[in-house]
């Protein structure tokens, strides 16, 4: 019986150790989950939208995929896909990015303060900047979508806020 404590004990423990081989997993957890987000007239040039997203650790919680879907009062439907990932155990995580209309982004990742993430592009990729930014505001996951043209500063493209399903 002993023996069987030991076990379950061990077994409970391993998924959490794995985890939590790089500390910016955990840093990540405030985003997981299933959301709907709005975005009112003046968040978006696209008009006021509204949308789900979700993101959810796969493959043994070695990546995080996002996967969004979001419809604009101007008629424009937007679909993308993000898989967040590290490249070895200790390095910064990175994610890349497809959407609808063609884009590819590769981001790296920071965490400026608690439940809060900043995908910013690699300054290697030719063009225009982008950075996409979550942050946890009480049960609000809100975020903020800037592009920069080479040489200037980032404007806010698209604004929103969500709350967990």
């Amino acid at each position: 019986m002993k023996m069987r404590s030991i076990l379950i004990a061990f077994l409970t423990v391993v998924p959490v150790l794995h985890a939590q081989e790089n500390p910016a997993w955990n840093k990540l957890e405030f985003l997981l989950g299933n959301w709907i987000g709005v975005a009112g007239e003046k968040d978006t040039s696209l008009g006021a939208g509204q949308g789900s997203f979700s993101f959810e650790a796969q493959l043994k919680q070695k990546i995080i995929v996002r996967h969004n879907t979001a419809s604009y009062t101007s008629g424009v439907q937007h679909d993308d896909l993000m898989v967040i990932y590290f490249d070895s155990p200790e390095a910064a995580p990175k994610a890349i990015y497809f959407d609808s209309e063609g884009h590819v982004i590769r981001y790296n990742l920071t965490f400026p303060s608690p439940n809060r993430a900043v995908c910013e592009s690699d300054a290697a990729q030719p063009g225009p900047k982008f950075r996409l930014t979550y942050w946890l505001e009480g049960a609000s996951l809100d975020g903020k979508f800037e592009i920069a043209a080479p040489s200037s500063e980032y404007k806010t493209y698209l604004s929103w806020a969500s709350k967990k399903r």
